[in-house]
């Protein structure tokens, strides 16, 4: 179970980051860019770092991309959703 607390971790900092994104950019795929470019960014850090800090970045950073996967699928769903009802 603990492993959850850093992918969690990950997930909510991406949140964030799309959530504020969204409110300057006003648009899913650049607010997704934006959060694909954070998780590359800890991704590349956590290889920097090494060791058992940078592992537990990267696990952070799987959460991020946790977090970017799902949003992509529920926003390829609702868009097709709104194509289909037109």
């Amino acid at each position: 179970m603990d492993i959850l607390i850093p992918i969690g971790l990950g997930f909510l900092v991406n949140l964030f980051v799309f959530l504020i994104s969204k409110s300057v950019k006003k648009s899913n795929e650049k607010s997704l860019l934006n959060c694909s470019i954070a998780f590359g960014i800890t991704l590349l850090s956590s290889f920097v770092i090494g060791a058992w800090t940078g592992m537990g970045i990267a696990v952070i950073s799987s959460g991020m991309l946790l977090f970017v996967l799902i949003t992509r699928i529920f926003i390829s769903f609702v868009s097709r959703k709104d194509n289909i009802l037109e």
